[in-house]
């Protein structure tokens, strides 16, 4: 869109604001609108063609202020006279955009929400041989002013801003580009689609996504590429040129959030559930991984973060993302599964730049990307056609190599991490052994667990301290329900007994027994005999005693 700029009579964005305060502020006052109206003369003497809004407001205004000053001074008659005069002024001006079209007066007034009966004033006012009375003249201009306020100051005051000449906001220019850039990727990347056959612009059957492509042409490279021939210019060549002016077009010092912010933000189509679903041959939440005609959509975006030093960060990114529990589950869902693609790609290529440096006649800076793909397919035969692939020349990014740099993500209760834990943790160097990484695969499964369905019985009760009460204390153990009575029977001390089921606890021996000689994680038994003589009489002939539930 295009952006225009005046030459305003106000000094800046914050007199203009200061002034709108001063009148509409619920605490200003009759001092302050005086020192408003001061403000609009010098504006006025800046620039004697004020803005109707901002003329309208200063001449009611001042009569405003005159009648409180000096109303027993001037007289009535005179202040009836300049509040009628102002009021036909407002009048004449705000509706004029209305009038010049043709419209009545009343039309006009009904069409910008102006109460009728003030064109009947203004009637009155110039065709009348009596004025209005002073109490509806008054009220009229509250009236006006107030209008003044909702349709030009509040309309204005958020889009009032500085423009000083010869300078240019670089931050906003820096932002508009990154995501002229990224979406012109991610057309690419639609039209690069092996399943559409599309070498050309002009071969593009949709003419408004034709014409998004031309006008992103010009915003990023301007004149430098010759469009009059769309036959000419195909999606090779302009992917080409993005990587040949990656460093000119990225040159922010904030080019990393922005990138993220224009791929991953709230309209973005990257995580898209639409148009994972119109792409997806599987659909959603099906499958191990994503559909490949899905993927293929976004290799030529993918690809051109990693030849850029950007997929790092854009992975890391999509990890928070899947942390984010104000998001919706299919989000983060999706972003997990973008990361295990992502992540997978990266160690295919690891692995390929691994053998073709084992092989000492193969100069791999010397081969082209063509000569390096085929030579990829050649080796990996089952991958074409299957997954992602990245940038061969690149290496894999290395804050996705460092323990230490992922160590917070494996660290947090993430249900989503099951789906890429396992790509993560083969990408570090030096590797971990492989049991370590079994064992933190099987603990995330576990942490995960809520989010698969658990065959285990679960019980039906919640057992609290009063059970283990029931299970280590005689006392407890007499009456378990109100209706229900059992006395234990404290003169069998057979040693053989069975042992007392009391709750979900076993209590197989008395706190009389040397508890210190048991190994540990066993009861003791009666094999060391009690620890005094008297501990006989306290010792209970065991039963069986049912909790009920």
């Amino acid at each position: 869109m295009s952006e225009y700029y005046n030459v305003v009579p106000w000094f800046d964005s914050k007199e203009w604001h200061k002034v709108y305060m001063d009148i509409y502020s619920p605490s200003s006052t009759d001092l302050t609108k005086e020192d408003s109206i001061e403000i609009l003369h010098v504006w006025k003497a800046r620039s004697p063609i004020l803005p109707s809004g901002i003329e309208s407001t200063l001449t009611l205004l001042e009569v405003h202020i005159q009648d409180i000053k000096s109303f027993d001074v001037v007289g009535e008659q005179i202040i009836r006279l300049a509040y009628s005069t102002a009021l036909m002024r407002f009048v004449n001006h705000m509706l004029d955009s209305q009038t010049s079209k043709g419209s009545s007066l009343y039309k006009a007034a009904q069409n910008l929400g102006v109460p009728d009966w003030m064109i009947d004033l203004r009637h009155d006012t110039a065709h009348g041989n009596v004025l209005p009375s002073i109490e509806l003249l008054r009220e009229a201009t509250s009236i006006g002013l107030e209008w003044l306020k909702v349709n030009y100051w509040d309309k204005h005051k958020e889009i009032v801003k500085d423009y000083v000449f010869g300078h240019k906001d670089l931050e906003n220019d820096e932002h508009k580009r990154v995501r002229v850039l990224m979406n012109f990727c991610f057309s690419l990347s639609i039209c690069a689609h092996t399943k559409l056959k599309i070498k050309r612009l002009a071969d593009i059957p949709d003419k408004s996504i034709r014409a998004s492509m031309l006008n992103d042409i010009k915003e990023l490279f301007g004149d430098s590429v010759n469009v009059s021939n769309l036959k000419k210019v195909t999606i090779l060549s302009l992917i080409n040129l993005i990587n040949i002016h990656s460093k000119r077009l990225l040159k922010s010092k904030n080019t990393y959030s922005l990138v993220n912010e224009a791929l991953l933000g709230k309209d973005s189509l990257f995580l898209s559930l639409d148009l994972f679903n119109f792409l997806s041959e599987q659909g959603t939440r099906k499958g191990s991984s994503l559909s490949k005609h899905y993927v293929h959509c976004f290799e030529v975006l993918l690809t051109y973060l990693h030849t850029n030093d950007l997929l790092d960060d854009f992975v890391i990114e999509l990890i928070n993302i899947t942390q984010n529990c104000e998001l919706s589950n299919q989000k983060r869902w999706l972003a997990a599964m973008w990361i295990s693609e992502i992540l997978k790609a990266l160690k295919k290529s690891s692995q390929f730049v691994k053998r073709i440096n084992k092989k000492s006649s193969n100069n791999m800076e010397k081969k082209k990307k063509g000569e390096l793909k085929s030579l990829f397919y050649h080796w990996f035969p089952n991958e074409k056609g299957c997954g992602l692939l990245l940038d061969l020349f690149k290496p894999i990014p290395k804050a996705l190599t460092n323990i230490n740099r992922i160590r917070p993500f494996l660290t947090t209760y993430n249900v989503y991490l099951t789906y890429f834990i396992k790509d993560i943790l083969n990408l570090l160097e030096p590797p971990l052994p492989v049991e370590i990484s079994k064992k933190i695969c099987d603990l995330t499964t576990l942490i995960a667990s809520p989010m698969k369905k658990c065959n285990e019985k679960v019980p039906n009760k919640v057992f609290t301290i009063f059970d283990v009460k029931v299970a280590t204390n005689k006392n407890y153990a007499i009456q378990i329900n109100e209706n229900e009575e059992t006395d234990l029977d404290t003169t069998n001390t057979d040693p053989q007994r069975k042992p007392t089921i009391c709750g979900i606890w076993k209590l197989e021996a008395s706190e009389n027994y040397y508890w210190s000689k048991c190994p540990i994680g066993r009861v003791p038994d009666n094999l060391h005999g009690p620890l005094s003589d008297t501990a006989d009489n306290e010792i209970n002939e065991p039963m069986d005693i049912e909790i009920s539930q």
